[in-house]
């Protein structure tokens, strides 16, 4: 008989795991862009949308992967905030069949009872760890099958997990999986890691990616995104210089007390530059708005583009708008 998995009622972080089948490697992280990992990366944002679960940080590994996740304490949801959250999990098409759904019951006597009844199971349905990780697994899976005209279980078990305390070890595991790919020698800074949490925030600067760690270090919600990536940092290697009973140092003391006593935990100009243009290499076009403009203008007749905006992504650096992208990094369509 297996072990029960352990959840509590109102708010908790989980360190979740799970793996592939066989221990295929799905994930080919050690490229520049995995159309497999953004494809996972899109619907986790998807369903943790749904699920009202905020994913604090996360690692894809070649045969597996790692998610850090806040579950809030459950509240009930009015109709308009339900009617979102379904759009975030299932779709448009989806949420406007259940729109529909609801006005044929407006004028019923027991409409009031239909319409609870209706959104009942999707609320049943949120804040719970189980479904974000079974509809994030199992969508997955149907998509590469499909994809790679294939059959079966893609993995290779239930997911684990693992209720933490908030505080120490939030922060601790948080930093285990930032320098997973430190260890496994794919790269010899986490920073420079496209498929972790720690890279997100240091190369899109996505706001979610630098909440996530804010959450991670207990810090105020005041704290700027500068002085999150520098408290981080600082902790990142001083966690990664330091051995376990299991493990040797991740990171060289001396590089560690590089970052954290000369630079204190800073990345330079050049390094959020270079971070932020191999993270958007597959921007086509790269520089000031004018420049991409003028491009995308001509790349619209040669090609027969149908997008009508102009440049939709910006590389900040310090809080100014820089360089200009064509096209946005973000996951494709699959299937």
């Amino acid at each position: 008989m297996r072990f029960p998995r352990v959840k509590v009622d109102g708010q908790g972080f989980y360190h979740c795991i799970s793996r592939f089948v066989h221990g295929l490697f799905i994930f080919r992280t050690s490229a520049d862009r995995c159309s497999e990992a953004e494809l996972f990366l899109s619907l986790m944002r998807r369903w943790s949308a749904f699920c009202g679960i905020r994913i604090l940080d996360y690692g894809l590994m070649a045969n597996h992967f790692h998610l850090l996740c806040k579950v809030p304490e459950p509240r009930f949801l009015s109709q308009s905030e339900v009617l979102e959250r379904i759009e975030a999990g299932y779709g448009l098409q989806h949420v406007e069949a259940v729109r529909e759904e609801l006005a044929r019951y407006v004028d019923q006597p027991d409409g009031i009872e239909q319409s609870n009844r209706l959104l009942d199971r999707y609320r049943r349905r949120m804040h719970d760890i189980s479904i974000l990780l079974k509809e994030l697994k199992g969508g997955f899976a149907q998509g590469y099958n499909r994809r790679h005209k294939r059959y079966g279980a893609l993995w290779s078990e239930r997911f684990k997990s693992t209720l933490l305390e908030g505080g120490q070890a939030v922060a601790a595991v948080a930093a285990y999986i930032d320098l997973n790919p430190v260890r496994a020698g794919l790269c010899s800074d986490p920073k420079e890691y496209r498929y972790c949490g720690y890279a997100e925030a240091v190369a899109k600067g996505t706001a979610a990616a630098f909440e996530g760690i804010r959450i991670i270090l207990g810090l105020p919600e005041s704290t700027s995104c500068e002085e999150i990536s520098r408290e981080y940092r600082q902790y990142l290697f001083i966690k990664g210089a330091t051995a376990t009973e299991n493990r040797p140092p991740a990171i060289e003391l001396d590089e560690a007390q590089k970052v954290v006593e000369q630079e204190k935990g800073e990345l330079s100009l050049v390094e959020q530059l270079h971070c932020k243009i191999r993270y958007f290499s597959d921007g086509v076009i790269l520089g000031s708005h004018a420049f991409v403009e003028s491009h995308s203008q001509r790349i619209r007749q040669k090609l027969g583009y149908k997008r009508k905006s102009g440049p939709v992504a910006a590389l900040k650096i310090i809080g100014q708008t820089t360089l200009w992208v064509f096209r946005k990094l973000r996951a494709r369509s699959f299937g």
